[in-house]
């Protein structure tokens, strides 16, 4: 019973793996055509970057909702890094709404990962994750050593949501150390985005 238990999560992490890598195909392939002259033009020397910003910043509702997509799920999948889509988002619509759809879409990303990770275990533990579980038993409060995690690039996030799970975080206690911990590199990539064309 147990054996076929693990079968069955692991034909479960591989079926929302391609899922989710289906999702972001679809979505990079509407965003590259919409954005396609434009970032011929970027790659242009010769171009104004005031007329380029302008050019970048003409695109709706629907190119944001793309790129929020690509934001969830770009951090929800554990090989991929949602860095590249938050500078682009900076860049497309600039620091305020680039931040939004920033701490938005790596919050529901997160908040997908941690979820499920409530639902099932890994099939097995890394050894790197007794690692990260150490560092995180430096802090008195554990909560802390969370938020670190989430505000620090370097540590993957789906290991992070995976110590929050352990380490028995409350719903609400680890929807609010998502966002939060979000916060920092959510500004930083908005506002790095928006300084390619200043």
């Amino acid at each position: 019973m147990p054996v076929r238990r693990k079968l069955k999560r692991r034909r479960l992490i591989y079926t929302l793996c391609v899922l989710d890598i289906a999702v972001l195909a679809v979505a990079v392939l509407f965003l590259f055509h919409d954005y396609f002259a434009q970032l011929l033009a970027f790659l242009d020397p010769d171009v104004d970057r005031k007329f380029l910003k302008m050019v970048f910043r003409e695109h709706g509702l629907k190119d944001a909702l793309l790129l929020l997509l690509l934001t969830v799920t770009t951090t929800a999948i554990p090989v991929f890094s949602s860095s590249v889509v938050c500078i682009v988002n900076g860049a497309c619509f600039g620091p305020v709404i680039g931040f939004l759809l920033n701490i938005c879409g790596t919050s529901l990303g997160n908040l997908c990962m941690w979820t499920f990770f409530t639902r099932y275990d890994l099939p097995r533990k890394p050894q790197r994750f007794d690692a990260f579980l150490d560092e995180i038993n430096h802090y008195r409060q554990k909560i802390y050593g969370i938020l670190a995690g989430y505000m620090m690039p370097m540590f993957p996030s789906f290991v992070v949501n995976y110590m929050s799970v352990h380490l028995k975080l409350e719903p609400p206690t680890a929807l609010l150390s998502i966002v939060m911990g979000m916060v920092p590199t959510s500004l930083i990539y908005a506002f790095g985005g928006n300084a390619i064309f200043e």
